[in-house]
């Protein structure tokens, strides 16, 4: 999925289309298994409405740019003003807030206007490069999950509950909806984020100042998931992405280079009953007192 200025980039172009050119539809339901779309169906010239609904949204616009998609999923509430227990001004002020932290959806229509005293309309749009994908039937469900993620993120922040399960398996999910504020709320200078960037080890940097007034820099690995004590493949990973995070500088935006004060681990799984102590024994002395270990034991009660 490519990101929000992207998105915003494309979605302008998307207007200037269906206004010139019109609507067609894709009227069939879309299955796993049943009912193949190709990405032939969607032509340049056109807006093409396919059939979607889901418990939140009702309707999916698509536009094709060459090799993109762009997808927007549409929300009109009813009259009376409400979701569920909430006000839809309060319920959508709070999913924005959520799509506004995932770098990979952008909320296209938020406003209130006399023609809409409740905040009802909401639309949010994601483009994908379909090469990456066989068909648009897997475009579909990929791009709907995470509309679903979404909105039962939303509706536990507005219960008072931060943790989500599907930070367990979703490592980036888990970064951009829980970990970015995390850490900005733990008052670090700077929080410099560079999940996907090969940052050697380091999802995270961490900015702080020690008694002394001199600059200290952590490094933060980050994985979904459980860490099983035996020895497998994800152990010894975490262990090597321990070492290149002390071992090799980060350069900072001026091109100066610092290294790791301290290496944090975080999962959003538990770690097994001798994971820590098999990962402690490989590491050099020195080392030991600057590894810190977080899991969801320590996050799951967290509130923002």
């Amino acid at each position: 999925m490519l990101n929000k200025e992207e998105i915003a980039k494309h979605d302008k172009l998307k207007y200037e289309r269906s206004e010139k050119n019109g609507i067609a539809c894709i009227p069939i339901k879309i299955t796993n298994g049943e009912n193949i779309i190709s990405f032939e169906e969607f032509e340049e010239d056109y807006t093409t409405e396919v059939n979607y609904e889901d418990d939140y949204f009702y309707q999916l616009n698509v536009n094709r740019f060459g090799n993109k998609l762009l997808l927007e999923f549409i929300k009109l509430g009813d009259e009376d003003g409400y979701y569920k227990d909430w006000s839809y001004k309060k319920f959508m002020e709070t999913l924005k807030s959520v799509c506004d932290e995932v770098n990979y959806v952008y909320v296209n229509n938020y406003s209130l206007s006399e023609d809409d005293p409740f905040f009802r309309a909401f639309f949010i749009s994601m483009l994908i490069d379909i090469n990456e994908y066989k068909n648009f039937n897997q475009v579909y469900f990929e791009c709907g999950d995470l509309c679903r993620k979404l909105i039962n993120i939303t509706e536990d922040r507005l219960k008072g509950i931060w943790w989500n399960p599907e930070f367990e398996t979703d490592e980036m999910l888990f970064c951009k909806c829980f970990l970015n504020q995390y850490f900005r709320k733990m008052n670090f200078e700077d929080v410099k984020f560079n999940h996907g960037n090969k940052e050697f080890g380091k999802d995270y940097v961490l900015v702080t100042s020690n008694l002394f007034g001199g600059k200290e820099y952590y490094g933060v690995q980050v994985k979904a998931g459980k860490v099983s004590g035996s020895v497998n493949s994800d152990i010894q990973e975490l262990i090597n992405q321990i070492k290149i995070s002390f071992d090799v500088p980060y350069e900072l935006g001026d091109g100066t280079k610092v290294y790791m004060s301290k290496v944090i681990i975080v999962i959003s799984g538990h770690y097994s009953e001798n994971a820590k102590e098999i990962i402690l024994s490989q590491m050099e002395r020195y080392k030991l007192s600057n590894i810190i270990f977080i899991s969801k034991k320590e996050l799951s009660t967290i509130r923002f």
